[in-house]
């Protein structure tokens, strides 16, 4: 369930603002002058070239906040109770009672291992705080996803159609008092509504069968009301030209006490509607679709309002590819993402309580990405990134908002010469005390196997490649990692060695990272500088999270 909420459409159509000015001039044209007769014995000028493009649109700022940055993607979620919470692979990240982002490696537990360059991430999140459902999914040339539900502060696995392999649930809603519908797939294209409340999940009374349509409706997207109405995106066989199937994008309504929904086509923008429907968002009693359309070899974002009795097209931003995501504020105005060609693609807003508003292109401010440690999949091994001089500019991708009123913004980090950088960065309305550096894919599974039972590495286990030697408890903030004894100590022969601060069993520890091989090769030399400088060294397969590094050598 996207973190997106919807506007009110309490107004009528906005006419097409031609040239997309920022004011609006309603004053009648001023009368044309009388051209006069042209004296043939005056050698004519050349005519001034005419520019009929439309002016540039007016640009405002929005004041957001970085309170998240990672190395790699960052999806948001809204929960059941307004919640927003961030998805990093398959880590999930919320704001505490300060309003600062916290990350915490239990909401690992029971999910199982997305080791680097599998591409796991969190595909559909829904439900309540007490009560959460997750859909997993991995990309790629083999594709797959897992359900799990929350419970208890840990996951388990669920299996939503135990009669047919592969189905997962691809969207979640809220609905009714609170609890989640999921739209489930079973993979081959055949798909049912299930609710899931506190006994776990049963069918649905809404049932995806219209009257009228050659073959079941293919829902994609869920919104439900507070008044009990349920809204899918779907995509629906319908008799085309001479006759002939063709397919309609449409939305299915039911009531609070229906059955069978009622599907109406969505209106076209210069007689076209989307092929699909990238975001459909919904809030007080309303709901807001948005995608794109083709037109002249172009796609034009598309957006479209529901405001009670039937669907109304708004003019789309002045820009080029699809609406990707929604939200309305409070003003009231709407905010759209829209999907360009190239790295950068752009937000957009517009304000709904007049006839005259147009889209304004939202700027926003830079991001500051700090020095950081990753793991990098090809090397192997964890790698160090100083921070960029300069801070990296926003490309937007997905936009929410909460049950407070904050205003929430994923966004692609574009590096000066605007092209794309590999981190991420979160934005909020509500500031943070600091920005959360979320785990990178390499940091996630090195979270999860820090949560498995600890092992001593033997020599020539095949399943032990890495080893952790812990040698203390971090116990108070320090600009270096490790003590000045400590760093003098790694000289010499261990001056190769990784020493690092890291998240282990829920504590920051100082230890050694290193392959299994260098730990057999140097286990004598470190247990004997342990015991100089009085740690007590405990050696363990795998390697915890690294926060921070320092090498000898450099």
């Amino acid at each position: 369930m996207p973190a997106q909420s919807l506007p009110r459409l309490a107004r009528s159509a906005l006419l097409v603002a031609v040239g997309l000015c920022a004011c609006d001039t309603h004053a009648p044209a001023t009368a044309k002058a009388a051209v006069p007769t042209a004296n043939p014995n005056t050698a004519a000028k050349p005519a001034e070239p005419v520019d009929d493009s439309p002016a540039a649109a007016r640009t405002i700022k929005l004041d957001l906040q970085a309170v998240a940055t990672r190395r790699g993607p960052i999806a948001l979620y809204r929960l059941g109770d307004g919640e927003v919470v961030l998805a990093g692979g398959v880590m999930l990240a919320r704001a505490g009672a300060d309003g600062n982002m916290t990350q915490e490696t239990d909401w690992l537990n029971g999910l199982h291992l997305a080791e680097p360059g599998a591409d796991w991430g969190v595909h559909a999140l829904g439900g309540r705080d007490d009560d959460l459902w997750l859909t997993v999914a991995r990309g790629g040339e083999d594709p797959a996803h897992r359900v799990y539900r929350r419970r208890e502060n840990t996951w388990a696995a669920h299996e939503p159609d135990p009669d047919a392999p592969g189905a997962y649930y691809q969207d979640y809603a809220t609905w009714p008092e609170g609890h989640a519908i999921a739209l489930r797939s079973d993979g081959a294209g055949k798909a049912a509504l299930v609710v899931l409340d506190d006994d776990g999940a049963r069918p649905a009374r809404p049932q995806l069968e219209v009257a009228g349509l050659q073959s079941p409706p293919r829902p994609t997207r869920l919104a439900g009301l507070t008044s009990g109405e349920l809204f899918a995106s779907v995509a629906a066989a319908s008799a085309g030209a001479e006759g002939l199937p063709g397919l309609q994008t449409g939305m299915l309504r039911w009531g609070p006490s229906d059955t069978k929904g009622i599907f109406a086509p969505l209106p076209g923008l210069e007689s076209r509607a989307p092929k699909q429907v990238a975001t459909l968002v919904e809030s007080g009693g309303q709901v807001l679709i948005g995608d794109g359309v083709e037109i002249d070899d172009e796609v034009v974002p598309y957006v479209a309002g529901f405001d009670g009795t039937s669907w109304r097209l708004l003019d789309p931003p002045p820009a080029r590819g699809a609406v990707v995501s929604l939200v309305e504020t409070p003003e009231p105005a709407l905010l759209a993402v829209v999907d360009e060609d190239g790295p950068a693609d752009s937000l957009w807003r517009i304000h709904a309580g007049g006839d005259w508003d147009v889209w304004e292109r939202v700027e926003l401010p830079p991001v500051q990405v700090p020095a950081s440690w990753f793991w990098d999949p090809q090397a192997g091994a964890w790698a160090s990134e100083p921070a960029p001089v300069a801070g990296l500019v926003p490309s937007p991708r997905a936009i929410g908002r909460d049950a407070a009123g904050s205003l929430w913004l994923s966004a692609r980090l574009l590096l000066a010469d605007g092209t794309a950088s590999p981190h991420h960065a979160v934005l909020r309305s509500n500031p943070a005390a600091g920005s959360l550096a979320l785990y990178d894919d390499g940091q996630v599974h090195a979270a999860q196997q820090d949560l498995l039972p600890r092992r001593s590495p033997r020599a020539g286990d095949p399943t032990c490649p890495q080893v952790y030697v812990h040698l203390y408890t971090v116990s108070g903030d320090s600009p270096e990692v490790g003590t000045p004894e400590l760093r003098t100590a790694l000289s010499g022969p261990l001056g190769s060695l990784l020493l690092g601060e890291v998240r282990s069993q829920g504590e920051r520890q100082v230890g050694l990272l290193l392959a299994a091989g260098d730990y057999e090769a140097h286990k004598t030399a470190i247990a004997g500088m342990a015991g100089k400088l009085r740690y007590r060294s405990r050696a363990t397969c795998g390697h915890p999270p690294l926060l921070r590094g320092w090498r000898a050598g450099g």
